[in-house]
């Protein structure tokens, strides 16, 4: 077990000529006094890792064992990941990109909804991009809009590639389907596609302003966009395999425009649907018609 922080069990096994089988055979019942709570603990990094479709890492595999009650650290709980040959598909998927910006760009990164008090529609709006896979078109783009105070879904589009025409062309139909609505923040990461001069511009030019994470935001500044994508690919994605983009819009269509806008509850509108808690609020609050 000492190289096991060097080398993977895998390729130690295939060097000794010794199956993987016969290796944890050995490590689960071997005579160390502790095995029992070796055993359980890896049973339960492997359960929960599978559980989550291979997603969590150390870190959530942790906090869900300590949630549990067993006291183990990530430290820990990374060496038994290590032995065990398993990771994160997202870390290996999608590795984190060094994100570098002027002086200049870091003085337009303002959050301008936090702490704010969301009252009505087109207040805020929140978009983001993710990631979709498909066997013939390979990784597809999924551009969403959602209006924070209904958390309705009002625009999204899907395409193959994440440049700016993609998030520029959500945006336009959000303009479109909300009427074109002035004065809307419409907050998002600090990608460069949301950072463009054009997009800025088409915020702008609808008398509109552009928000953003933090420099160093934490992980709840764009909560409700990241949650809608989770949501999407937990309940809806995951149980499908898609061939082409247009596979993925036939699902993602099915999804926001069959199921989430019009029937999926929400607690944090009093387990209302989008598309109900803005039919309520407009019932008592009518939109001005301009004459």
């Amino acid at each position: 077990m000492r190289y096991s922080d060097t080398y993977s069990i895998s390729l130690l096994c295939k060097v000794l000529h010794v199956s993987r089988s016969s290796f944890y055979h050995y490590f689960y019942y071997s005579s160390d006094v502790n095995f029992s709570k070796k055993v359980y603990l890896i049973s339960r990094i492997l359960d929960i890792y599978y559980g989550s479709k291979c997603i969590y890492g150390a870190p959530k595999i942790t906090k869900t064992l300590n949630k549990e009650g067993i006291n183990v650290s990530i430290k820990t709980v990374s060496k038994y990941m290590h032995i065990l040959d398993i990771k994160s598909i997202v870390a290996s998927c999608f590795p984190k990109k060094k994100n570098s910006m002027s002086d200049k760009e870091k003085s337009l990164i303002i959050n301008l909804i936090k702490g704010l008090n969301i009252s009505h529609p087109n207040q805020v709006w929140v978009t983001d991009i993710t990631y979709i896979k498909t066997s013939l078109d390979g990784w597809v783009y999924l551009s969403s809009i959602i209006d924070l105070f209904s958390r309705k879904v009002i625009a999204w589009n899907v395409g193959h590639n994440m440049k700016k025409e993609l998030v520029i062309k959500t945006l336009n139909s959000a303009f479109e389907n909300r009427n074109f609505p002035c004065n809307v923040i419409i907050h998002s990461d600090k990608g460069s596609q949301y950072r463009s001069k054009a997009f800025r511009n088409l915020v702008l030019s609808h008398h509109c302003l552009f928000s953003y994470t933090s420099l160093n935001h934490s992980c709840d500044e764009n909560a409700v966009q990241e949650s809608f994508h989770a949501s999407l690919k937990k309940e809806w994605l995951y149980n499908q395999k898609f061939k082409t983009l247009n596979d993925v819009k036939r699902a993602v269509f099915e999804y926001i425009e069959g199921f989430y806008n019009p029937k999926r509850i929400h607690s944090s509108i009093g387990y209302s649907s989008p598309e109900q808690f803005e039919f309520d609020y407009f019932s008592k609050f009518p939109p001005l018609l301009s004459v």
